[in-house]
């Protein structure tokens, strides 16, 4: 992946944020694009050699649009201005945990994983899942990898426990999240581009305990016998 090219593309983008512009240097998209499918298949390959959850997934059903949904936003740019992809699973689909990386027009590169949006049902499924296996959360935080890559797990947080649970309940803080997010931040010209994928492979093994947990923790949807391939675009 040619990811100074793909910076530059991205910062043009942003300041010529119109289809005109768009359409002009449409074989310019679709060169970076292609480039970055065949990251995203490398990664793909790498990661499910520790999630076989994951292996041989189509790169192009974890990759997300550049179009924007305008429908609700105040914003009527009509492109987003990076490019990213969701693996999990249900490809791109953020219903169910999956690893995310994208690389945006300021240079950066955020890669992670997790449940962006889990519906009430995984929330209270979740909540139930680390108070009546509290060992199991212990266990990832025990783990040397993770704890090295992320820590712990983030995301938003209600101010206090949710309603039927303790204030001195185990693991409070995670009874709290709204979220279940893990997440790292780098500058991508400070990465060659022949360890990009190496180096997001490795994060992302780091992240398999956690995304092991949380997807015993918030089951599958309701009335769904696997994963749920709706690609709900957010990103």
């Amino acid at each position: 992946m040619n990811t100074s090219a793909l910076v530059s593309f991205l910062q043009e983008l942003a300041d010529n944020n119109n289809k005109t512009w768009f359409d002009a240097h449409r074989p310019q998209y679709q060169a970076l694009r292609q480039e970055f499918a065949d990251l995203v298949g490398a990664v793909i390959a790498g990661v499910g050699a520790v999630d076989e959850a994951v292996l041989g997934l189509d790169p192009a059903k974890c990759m997300f649009r550049i179009n924007r949904d305008v429908r609700f936003s105040r914003d009527k740019s009509p492109y987003k201005t990076q490019f990213s992809a969701a693996i999990g699973p249900q490809g791109r689909s953020t219903n169910l945990p999956a690893y995310y990386f994208q690389i945006d027009a300021a240079g950066n590169l955020f890669l992670g994983g997790g449940l962006y949006a889990p519906s009430p049902e995984q929330l209270a499924n979740a909540r139930r899942f680390i108070v009546a296996h509290p060992q199991r959360l212990d266990a990832l935080y025990a783990d040397r990898a993770f704890h090295a890559a992320y820590g712990a797990i983030d995301g938003e947080m209600l101010k206090r426990p949710p309603a039927g649970f303790p204030a001195d309940a185990p693991h409070l803080d995670a009874l709290k999240l709204k979220q279940y997010l893990v997440g790292q931040s780098y500058v991508v010209h400070e990465i060659a581009d022949d360890a990009l994928a190496p180096l997001i492979v490795e994060r992302f093994s780091a992240a398999v305990p956690f995304i092991f947990w949380l997807r015993e923790a918030v089951g599958a949807p309701a009335g769904s016998d696997g994963p749920d391939p709706l690609p709900i675009d957010i990103f």
